[in-house]
């Protein structure tokens, strides 16, 4: 799987394409029969999730004994712990943006990762907000809104439900987090099929990937058209609920399977190397994300690093 993505990723790092390399570490990984998508997307996610089949690697998490894992704190509000009895408070804040969450379809079960709409206690008592003295008798209400990076207020935004978050819990999560798991190593494949020509194939793959998510099996059905065609995410300057300076997506090579790399693997650390890999990430505008060099692309070295090493250079661009 790291050579997959090695692969996968080349022609934006050394400027070739190396897609059937990418292709021959995955079907490996796809005929060894030892891997298999879970029936249901969610139990990949479940808090005893160490016997799912699906995950290829993980970082192992236990709340007593490999501690660490804190997305329920980082995500949700403080007056959520009411919600899951947890033995303490979240700090609250990291939500889903609203101009990713409008491009879902409707049926789509993957929708659910998002924790969203009015919410309750564990015994189905309302609960309310807590910090903003205007509205601290208002029951809270997850909202697909934002309004700007530094001026979100505490309702606003979608927040993440993808990892189960286990009633009761006094710390961090015991879920393990996927790094690859056969979902991924199937879309790859699927990604390699489309850019080299085998839309149709693609198709095939990206539509086993997506059945399991859909009540309606012709609602899975993805056609090669369609991936091939533009991006449904209506990129743009976003503030308070509009999009300006809109940039929309038609225009992204492969767009519809960047968007399908979204549904499927939201919240999973995948998107940043997904929107470098299609060109978006130093192109298109987002929420608070503006474009500032094709640079970005990679990372400095550390001046420490360079200062300890003196056969280190500097990236480009940072200079």
């Amino acid at each position: 799987m790291i050579l997959a993505k090695i692969y996968l990723n080349a022609e934006v790092y050394i400027g070739q394409a190396k897609y059937q390399e990418a292709l021959a570490q995955v079907d490996d990984i796809i005929n060894s029969g030892l891997y298999q998508l879970e029936p249901n997307y969610h139990n990949n996610f479940i808090t005893q999730n160490q016997g799912s089949r699906e995950q290829i690697f993980s970082v192992i998490f236990d709340t007593t004994r490999a501690g660490w894992f804190h997305y329920h704190w980082k995500t949700l509000h403080p007056a959520s712990s009411a919600t899951y009895n947890l033995g303490s408070a979240p700090w609250g804040g990291s939500g889903a943006i609203p101009q990713f969450v409008d491009t879902y379809e409707e049926g789509d079960d993957r929708f659910n990762i998002w924790i969203r709409g009015p919410q309750f206690s564990s015994s189905g008592q309302p609960i309310f907000n807590s910090m903003d003295p205007s509205i601290r008798d208002v029951q809270l209400n997850y909202q697909n809104f934002m309004g700007s990076i530094d001026g979100t207020r505490e309702y606003e935004g979608y927040r993440v439900g993808k990892y189960e978050i286990a009633i009761g819990t006094v710390g961090p999560l015991s879920n393990d987090v996927p790094l690859f798991r056969y979902a991924d190593a199937l879309m790859i494949k699927a990604e390699c099929l489309l850019r080299t020509g085998n839309a149709a194939q693609a198709a095939q793959i990206v539509t086993e990937v997506r059945t399991r998510a859909f009540d309606n099996p012709q609602d899975a059905v993805v056609t090669a058209d369609e991936l091939t065609s533009g991006s449904r995410y209506q990129y743009g300057n976003y503030q308070s609920g509009v999009i300006t300076d809109l940039e929309g997506g038609a225009d992204i090579p492969f767009g519809r399977f960047l968007d399908e790399l979204g549904y499927e693997f939201a919240a999973e650390f995948h998107r940043r190397q997904d929107l470098i890999r299609f060109g978006v990430y130093t192109r298109k505008s987002w929420f608070s994300h503006r474009p500032n060099g094709d640079h970005r692309t990679i990372f400095p070295i550390p001046q420490s690093a360079i200062e300890a090493n003196p056969n280190l250079t500097q990236n480009p661009g940072y200079n």
